[in-house]
């Protein structure tokens, strides 16, 4: 049987009036096209177009920012030598309280710094600030008046100490000052309408005259303070005074027009803050009374100040009634930096603790005990 010449199956071709018949460039359609299709490709080619258009914008303007970036000189960060101290490297800080006046006698300077070194201490404290509000330092910021004498912090001094192998930390009086408030126009009143100024004792017993903690150029000027001391070269700022003035034998103080809702506490810690960033890279300490760190104190501080923007709370443990006063401290060094575990701004405790000169072997037994950190002031 022949085969077929022909198959059944109708073989598809392109005929004259074929949809699909391709154009020149194989992909519109150029012959029975709808318009449909025509406008169809029209919106595609107009799409693409600005697609391209949108995306040569977007590398032209990463590429100019990169370029502006690339120029840009870095930040200049603030030079660190391996001496500064940071809360980090602060290790144990055993620190004893030099007097402003023995820097007036250069060889008894010599034998505070030699005995200290005998004694265990590393570091040396000192006022730059005083509660009078004399900035020993010489500053820049406000003129002392006369009367007041003291031995200038300078940097010979400074060196000094530090060259007999001590770090420095400068303790400042912050609220607590007598010089300050008229110059700045910061004083704390006895009326809501700043007629008569406050006393913390009758003039009779040498009352004097505190800054006002609610006022921002109180507060500013402390900043400022804490800023050309770090600037000036201590290792560490201790705080002393950050609270409110208290009442006594009715001389109240008043800080508002209504302090039945001044939060006194958050007005400090907010003060705190800006203190530590003042500070920079120096460690701040929170000196506080111990009813400050533990229970609270309504009428000067509101509350607390034992977690604060402070890298270190430091409360003051005063000697015992009865008892022995270095068990006292053992315990509650330990007691304090174990709750200090569960702050989240204050890292360390290191207690003050007041010196015992009728005791002889005061320095060894604390340098013995079980509480590595400690100040001890007069």
């Amino acid at each position: 049987m022949a085969k077929k010449d022909s198959s059944p199956r109708r073989l598809k071709g392109y005929y004259k009036f074929s949809k699909k018949y391709p154009s020149r460039r194989g992909t519109g359609y150029a012959i029975g096209e709808s318009r449909k299709m025509k406008k169809r490709e029209r919106s595609l080619k107009v799409l693409t177009a600005f697609l391209l258009i949108a995306l040569f914008a977007v590398a032209f303007v990463g590429v100019s920012l990169y370029i502006k970036l690339s120029a840009r000189p870095l930040p200049e960060k603030k030079p660190e030598t391996e001496n500064t101290v940071t809360v980090e490297n602060m290790g144990e800080i055993r620190a004893i309280f030099l007097e402003n006046a023995t820097l007036g006698d250069a060889d008894g300077f010599s034998r505070f710094l030699e005995n200290a070194k005998k004694n265990g201490f590393n570091t040396v404290m000192l006022d730059f600030k005083d509660s009078n509000g004399v900035l020993t330092y010489g500053s820049s910021l406000i003129d002392i008046p006369a009367g007041y004498e003291y031995n200038e912090v300078n940097q010979a001094v400074l060196d000094k100490i530090k060259t007999e192998g001590f770090k420095v930390i400068a303790r400042v009086y912050c609220f607590e000052d007598s010089i300050s408030p008229q110059r700045l126009g910061a004083y704390v009143y006895e009326d809501a309408e700043k007629t008569k100024i406050w006393f913390d004792a009758p003039a009779i017993q040498g009352g004097g005259v505190w800054l006002d903690p609610v006022n921002e150029r109180a507060q500013n000027y402390l900043c400022s303070v804490i800023k050309e001391i770090s600037d000036f070269g201590a290792d560490c700022i201790y705080l002393e005074s950050v609270e409110f003035p208290a009442a006594y034998n009715g001389a109240v103080p008043v800080f508002t027009a209504d302090d039945t809702t001044l939060n006194k506490n958050q007005v400090l810690m907010q003060f705190i803050e800006k203190a530590s960033s003042a500070a920079g890279n120096r460690p701040l300490f929170m000196g506080t009374s111990y009813d400050g760190a533990v229970g609270g104190d309504a009428e000067k501080l509101g509350g607390t100040l034992f977690d604060t923007a402070a890298s270190v709370c430091s409360p003051l443990i005063e000697k015992p009634e009865s008892g022995d006063y270095i068990s006292l401290i053992e315990t509650e060094y330990a007691k304090l930096n174990d709750s200090v575990k569960n702050n989240f701004t204050t890292l360390k405790v290191v207690p003050t603790v007041k010196n015992q000169p009728e005791d002889t072997n005061f320095y060894e037994k604390l340098s013995h005990s079980a509480a590595k950190s400690y100040i001890i002031v007069p």
